[in-house]
């Protein structure tokens, strides 16, 4: 939040420069927010991941644009004197930030929590975990997947269950796949990206949205965290990145981040996605943009209610789950039914309530598809 003091001119000259000394746009740092930074600067030179990927972030500002690992413009605001203000977020830091009239940046403000990575072992923040082959999860502080080729790493959806639960029970759908994944799996095991902080994810919001509430902001960081693992094994040969159910989301939020950088591409990957509860064809889209090759169809569905709303959502869900106003174009209500394989003639508009009498006049037909996953 602004402060009446940041109404009035800041003397730039008072501040130390934090990154771009000799080259791009100065970073400076007011005396308030000093000891934060300082303190991330220590623990990432003692090897903390964490505190030198947020290090690493607010540093990219000097290059002008948002940094890989990774920066998310929340707000802006105009000012009596400068360009404006504005707050970025990095998983476990939320900083205040001034563009002044010269284009240099000065940190006003930063909240970071030093304990981020104990809370990720907690599975109380998102992370990574390696299951081995005799399927024990464990924490990685880095970050990164096991750099072997052919490495399937699982994106979970958001769950309460704790991390080392959600990982066994992923396997049991990650080793339906395809023989080459079971095998895999059972000789070398898979990394898990882990989302905590809800009971799963119905639909993306749009980017602008993303911070609107405190389960949206979980998932933008969360797919910060991710994008930096897919970047970071972008030349391990042939990874699988596998979404569970609402780990869709996650992904999609990930491939946009690292889509709206230049010049990376992930052409040796490959993409499945399992019970997508958010847009697939969406996801496929932006995989192909970067290179992802479609592992089979690229997709495995159902038609659990949460597959079909979440496929075919066009405005928010409320707490309950239902949607708040909905309306269905004929293209996107035949995108609906095709999640059942069905041919359907649509003409004028259909409600949800039509998109759901369909899906419960198939459970006869189709129990096995219409089960949910195994946690929560």
């Amino acid at each position: 939040m602004l402060s009446a003091n940041q109404l009035k001119p800041y003397k730039a000259t008072t501040s130390p420069t934090i990154a771009g000394k000799y080259s791009g746009k100065k970073v400076l740092c007011s005396a308030q927010a000093l000891p934060v930074f300082n303190n991330l600067i220590s623990l990432a030179k003692k090897g903390n991941h964490w505190a030198g990927m947020v290090v690493r972030g607010i540093e990219g500002l000097s290059s002008g644009k948002l940094h890989l690992d990774n920066i998310y413009i929340e707000e802006k605001k105009s000012l009596a004197y400068g360009k404006g203000a504005f707050h970025i977020v990095l998983p476990g830091v939320t900083a205040s930030l001034e563009e002044l009239p010269n284009g240099s940046y000065i940190l006003q403000r930063i909240k970071a929590d030093d304990n981020y990575q104990k809370l990720q072992e907690d599975s109380r923040r998102p992370g990574l975990w390696r299951v081995n082959k005799n399927k024990i999860p464990e924490i990685q502080k880095d970050g990164l997947i096991l750099k072997k080729e052919y490495r399937p790493v699982v994106i979970s959806d958001m769950a309460n269950d704790d991390a080392r639960l959600v990982a066994e029970k992923v396997r049991e759908d990650l080793i339906k796949t395809d023989g080459t994944v079971k095998n895999m799996v059972k000789n070398n095991g898979f990394d898990m990206h882990y989302t905590p902080g809800g009971s799963g994810i119905i639909g993306l919001k749009k980017a602008k949205s993303a911070l609107a509430t405190s389960k949206d902001a979980n998932i933008m960081q969360s797919a910060m965290l991710l994008a930096n693992t897919m970047y970071q094994a972008r030349n391990t040969e042939g990874v699988l990145w596998y979404s569970d159910w609402g780990g869709s989301a996650v992904l999609t939020r990930a491939m946009e981040i690292l889509h709206h950088e230049k010049n990376i591409t992930l052409g040796n990957h490959s993409i499945y996605m399992n019970r997508p509860t958010t847009k697939a064809s969406y996801a496929l889209e932006l995989g192909e943009k970067l290179g992802l090759t479609p592992n089979a169809k690229g997709m495995k569905t159902g038609l659990n209610y949460k597959e079909v709303v979440g496929n075919i959502l066009v405005s928010d869900v409320t707490a309950s789950g239902s949607l708040k106003t909905t309306a269905f174009g004929i293209g996107t209500a035949g995108a609906a039914f095709a999640i059942a394989g069905a041919s359907v003639t649509v003409s004028g508009l259909v409600g949800i309530a039509g998109a759901m009498f369909f899906v419960g006049s198939a459970v006869k037909s189709g129990t096995k598809s219409l089960s949910g996953k195994k946690y929560k």
